[in-house]
């Protein structure tokens, strides 16, 4: 079978994107008997560039690249090609979709967009709308990634059960770091010899910035010696009160580890995740984990984390001082991390999107 999968819609790594590459490492050599072809963009053939003997990459180049041009793409010239490839069936690993496209399988990561629709444009709201009416009506399946995701498309998308199959995630593949890598990481961010906790996400309303610095500050009113790091697309912090706070900005893949691996803890307070894939990166390098005690990610983390109420900033100030109190059992955390990983498996994954595939 030829199975294209689009990734027109990817420029740069964040969530959707490790999941992708994850995800397709995998399924390309399990399902080796099936012919893979790539569409993507001359950004995103950097991330996913897989060498494989049954992998073709057909590159889009823009000389500008903006997301209504990739839409736009996706709707005209990326049907034209699936039709000149001869593509059986197509799998896109999100919402950006070709609309009217029929012979596709798609990814809802969550439905954060109907949740918090300040997050998204008019323009984006529209496009969105359109994209899951396409989804409902014109795919064959509909995949997501966690049992909490399935009921949210469920009940918000009117889609019925029997369409929509869970994945979940596999453990990240996070890269192999040594001690000259960490070193010039932490003096990088001037974090040599400090003692801080991790934040990795963005800005938008639900990671709940606004309480997370509300915890941090109440925190750090008793522990002053201690640093928030947070890295991500965070970009306006001008209103909060700053007390040891390093807002890095992005970061690359070697720094993501070396961060992560010298942190207390990864604090991770979430209103609404789909999945949280942050939670088992950390739970897999034995960081402590502090996160949210709703949606997916009690699932997602299962005994591995200390929970808390993300709406209640003094929780999640407990939680922090939980982790540095002497009479808390670290280790125990930590191994209940490792063994919650034993759930998650990108071959496990893979089998399951493979077994659609051939049932389509």
């Amino acid at each position: 079978m030829k199975i294209g999968i689009n990734l027109i819609q990817y420029i740069d790594i964040q969530g959707i994107e490790v999941f992708t590459k994850n995800l397709l490492v995998d399924l390309v050599k399990q399902g080796s008997e099936h012919e893979f072809v790539f569409f993507v963009n001359q950004e995103s053939a950097k991330i996913f560039d897989i060498k494989e003997h049954n992998v073709k990459i057909i590159i889009k180049h823009f000389k500008k690249i903006s997301k209504i041009k990739l839409i736009l793409y996706q709707q005209f010239g990326l049907i034209r090609k699936l039709k000149k490839e001869k593509i059986n069936l197509l799998y896109c690993p999100s919402v950006a979709i070709p609309i009217f496209y029929k012979k596709k399988i798609v990814t809802i990561h969550d439905c954060a967009s109907l949740r918090f629709k300040d997050e998204v444009s008019l323009i984006s709201k529209l496009y969105l709308k359109l994209s899951f009416w396409s989804i409902k009506n014109l795919s064959l399946k509909i995949v997501t990634v966690s049992e909490f995701s399935k009921l949210e498309i469920n009940k918000l998308l009117k889609i019925s059960l029997d369409k929509i199959i869970v994945i979940s995630e596999g453990v990240p593949n996070l890269v192999n770091i040594n001690e000259d890598i960490i070193d010039k990481t932490l003096n990088k961010f001037n974090l040599k010899n400090k003692n801080y906790f991790l934040y990795i996400g963005n800005q938008r309303p639900r990671k709940n910035i606004p309480n997370l610095i509300k915890a941090w500050n109440d925190f750090f009113d008793k522990n002053n010696n201690y640093y928030l790091v947070m890295a991500g697309k965070i970009n306006n912090l001008e209103n909060f009160k700053i007390n040891n706070i390093y807002s890095i900005g992005t970061i690359n893949e070697e720094e993501k580890t070396s961060l992560y691996k010298m942190s207390r803890a990864l604090i991770f307070p979430s209103l609404y995740e789909g999945f949280g894939l942050p939670v088992l990166e950390a739970q897999s390098l034995g960081i402590p984990v502090i996160t949210s005690n709703i949606s997916s990610l009690p699932e997602i983390s299962g005994e591995g984390a200390i929970l808390i109420n993300p709406e209640d900033y003094k929780d999640i100030s407990l939680g922090l001082e939980k982790i540095i109190n002497p009479s808390f059992n670290k280790e125990e955390l930590i191994n209940k991390g490792y063994e919650n990983l034993k759930k998650f498996s990108w071959n496990k994954t893979v089998s399951i999107l493979l077994k659609i595939i051939k049932e389509i």
